[in-house]
């Protein structure tokens, strides 16, 4: 996901479609009223943490398999020798972010002429 886009900018962006997303899951757990009186506050807030949670592993996880289903340009040719590489089952990949845990499948590539498998490189950020 090569970007120059500063993250608080994308997000201030979305603002609108963040508050259209939050009021449909709030009618789809309380109804048009809302919640219902005496739902206590630390109630609401633990499930707005935990919606937040699953929206944030979500966006990580979808981004992230969208990208490595995207093949790199360069990633073509071996970096040991520069030879032709042939691609190669993907391997699961499982990081801890800030927002917990998130798996996706690794597209791989193989060289013959190196017998070496080797995951394409990430892109450097640019300045």
């Amino acid at each position: 996901m090569a970007t120059s886009a500063d993250p608080t900018s994308q997000a201030a962006a979305l603002q609108p479609t963040l508050q259209a997303a939050a009021k449909n899951l709030l009618f789809r757990l309380s109804g048009e009223a809302g919640p219902p009186w005496g739902t206590s506050f630390a109630d609401l807030e633990e499930l707005a943490l935990r919606l937040g949670h699953t929206l944030a592993t979500e966006l990580l996880r979808q981004g992230l398999a969208r990208q490595a289903g995207t093949p790199l340009p360069q990633a073509d040719a071996c970096p040991t020798c520069g030879g032709p590489t042939a691609a190669a089952d993907p391997e699961p990949r499982t990081v801890t972010t800030r927002a917990g845990e998130v798996g996706w499948q690794e597209p791989q590539r193989y060289c013959g002429r190196c017998r070496k498998a080797f995951f394409p490189p990430v892109a450097l950020p640019r300045d």
